[in-house]
């Protein structure tokens, strides 16, 4: 089986609001410590999942107030796709606990695969728009 390879945060993914980039920061961290847990082949995913989720959705709701304070039109859209993600995650939590260890391979890759591709494509929708239609946004 391949290894699963590390996010890595970049600048040019920052969405222009200091907290928020930290957050995205920490979230990268979490899920690359998940992926080295898995890697190392610990039996226990379960701490590291239950810290993703947790720091997950306090960053959601951070990010939410964010957006909304700024009046971002796709707003109602944004928070339904963090919710299916907290659903997934948690989906996921549960088989896991189960008994479900097989699963530890693809629940990695998609919690790792989902953060980049949120943060790194539909982030920077609202940051674009943080950036037009804010003065203020540190």
């Amino acid at each position: 089986m391949a290894k699963i390879s590390h996010i890595t945060w970049d600048p040019m993914y920052s969405v222009h609001v200091d907290a928020i980039d930290a957050q995205h920061k920490q979230l990268f961290d979490i899920a690359n410590h998940l992926i080295d847990v898995f890697e190392n082949g610990e039996n226990d995913l379960l701490p590291v999942l239950n810290d993703l989720v947790n720091y997950v959705t306090v960053h959601f709701h951070d990010e939410q107030i964010v957006m909304m304070n700024a009046k971002y039109p796709d707003l109602p859209n944004h928070s339904k796709v963090h919710q299916r993600f907290i659903d997934k995650a948690e989906e996921f939590i549960q088989q896991y606990t189960e008994d479900n260890k097989d699963l530890g391979f693809n629940m990695v890759v998609f919690l790792k695969d989902w953060l980049r591709e949120h943060t790194t494509k539909m982030d920077m929708e609202y940051a674009e728009y943080l950036l037009k239609n804010s003065t203020k946004t540190r």
